[in-house]
């Protein structure tokens, strides 16, 4: 790969004028770029993400190795099409010389693998300036929170409602939520496709 998974830290930092220059636009991967396993019930995925919804924002590790087996085959890069048109504007986005972009995203170390091969099969490890997966397995929002912090992040677009409200709430710049379903939010910017950002 071009540019590799890491663990924030280690990677250069930009220049005063230059992040002056480029605006950095982050992208969660699931549910912005990569699509939801087709066939597999709403139900159980929120089960296995988030778990039983009694502690508010929280999202559940797998712990045995057969559950993470489990997400490991449900993320294996056959079951995960891309959305395409939110890659083929990324792709363009890239293009252009005053947007810095990368990715954000809160897959726990255990599917590094899994993500990497995805990124390569759709030839996209080479358009983002750094791909930043949860290597440490926090909670995803906790993660997100902090990566977008240290890189100076300006626009974050995720898919999880929840997240985006938290996040929508730390002074971190605009924070999207990308909905297929055009389902609007009350808290942040709701987008049904990414090249509403532009507007």
């Amino acid at each position: 790969m071009s540019k590799k998974i890491e663990q924030q830290q280690n990677h250069a930092q930009p220049s005063k004028s230059e992040g002056r220059r480029r605006i950095r636009i982050a992208f969660d991967l699931d549910g912005v770029i990569i699509d939801k396993p087709p066939f597999i019930p709403k139900k159980l995925l929120e089960w296995l993400f988030r778990g039983p919804r009694k502690d508010g924002l929280h999202y559940r590790f797998p712990t045995t190795k057969f559950e993470q087996w489990i997400r490991k085959l449900s993320h294996f890069w056959l079951f995960r099409p891309p959305i395409k048109k939110n890659i083929e504007f990324i792709k363009n986005l890239a293009k252009d010389p005053k947007y810095e972009l990368y990715i954000v995203s809160g897959r726990y170390s255990f599917l590094e693998k899994e993500t990497k091969k995805w990124l390569e099969k759709w030839k996209l490890t080479g358009i983002f300036k750094e791909i930043f997966i949860n290597l440490k397995n926090e909670q995803p929002h906790l993660f997100k929170e902090r990566i977008l912090k240290k890189n100076g992040i300006q626009i974050f677009v995720d898919d999880d409602e929840l997240i985006s409200l938290y996040l929508s709430k730390k002074n971190i710049g605009k924070i999207f939520c990308y909905s297929k379903n055009q389902r609007y939010s009350f808290f942040s910017p709701k987008i049904k496709i990414i090249r509403d950002l532009q507007k």
